[in-house]
């Protein structure tokens, strides 16, 4: 949910949808922290964008600098250069240059965790919040998982997820619990939130590792990785996923996958890492 929909809840909540005053006063406190924290995401989002576009320039003139190096060094016979130097000359620079990319790879990288991590608490509040409007969570097993598959299906992706989350607080011992927890994967994949869907995958990994849906989730995972490009990621994903379980369905389309990775794994503009 975006944040500047969020003091329209406020007023809402202040405005008579059945909270009381001194709670919704407090929803509102918690809201409006979470705006400001939300405008020091973006200030970091604006200055990673000023380092990586700085950064991009470095990149461009270092890039520069090798190839005049090489063409020199082509023509060192002619220009009396000194080949041995520029051979030194270009190693550096091209250690620069390689050092600059992984440093970029790295803070894309961490940023779009952190903002992973933000999205996650800020819906968890704003779910807070909406709590007094939204249907009552049935009282049993088959009532809670049977209503958050119907949210679901209707694409109203944060009431399924809400629904998932009290059926494994509630529920973590059912046989379905795995299944939720895929879910909740899937629901952030259908809105294109790549590392919050990561993050759901990877709990099904750790938290149900003899589950069915372990090679499903890692397999998810690895796409997820791809289309945030960091492809060195999506790759050890399908390898594992090829090593652990090679009759797994997801076979063909994993030696699918590391087949354009190994086209796509020196294109920038493709894969970040």
């Amino acid at each position: 949910m975006k944040l500047h929909r969020i003091p329209l809840i406020g007023l809402l909540l202040l405005g008579g949808c059945g909270v009381p005053q001194e709670q919704g006063q407090k929803m509102m406190n918690d809201i409006a922290k979470l705006q400001q924290r939300s405008q020091m995401f973006d200030e970091q989002a604006a200055k990673l964008q000023k380092a990586t576009s700085e950064a991009e320039m470095e990149l461009g003139r270092l890039r520069k600098l090798v190839d005049e190096g090489q063409n020199a060094i082509k023509s060192s016979a002619d220009l009396g250069l000194s080949v041995e130097k520029l051979k030194v000359d270009l190693a550096t620079i091209t250690g620069r240059l390689d050092d600059l990319q992984t440093s970029m790879t790295a803070l894309n990288k961490s940023f779009t965790d952190y903002r992973a991590q933000s999205d996650i608490k800020i819906e968890q509040v704003v779910n807070a919040t909406t709590n007094q409007k939204a249907p009552p969570i049935p009282e049993n097993a088959d009532g809670v998982y049977s209503q958050a598959q119907q949210r679901f299906n209707d694409k109203s992706w944060v009431d399924a997820r809400r629904l998932w989350e009290a059926f494994l607080a509630r529920y973590p011992q059912d046989a379905r619990a795995p299944k939720a927890q895929f879910m909740i994967g899937e629901s952030y994949l259908a809105e294109t939130r790549y590392a919050n869907a990561i993050g759901a995958f990877t709990k099904l990994i750790d938290n149900f590792p003899k589950s069915e849906l372990v090679p499903d989730a890692m397999f998810k995972n690895g796409t997820a990785f791809y289309a945030l490009k960091y492809c060195g990621d999506a790759r050890i994903y399908f390898q594992e996923l090829l090593r652990r379980y090679p009759k797994t369905e997801w076979k063909r389309d994993a030696n699918e996958q590391l087949k354009k990775l190994q086209r796509d794994l020196k294109n920038k503009a493709v894969c970040q890492s």
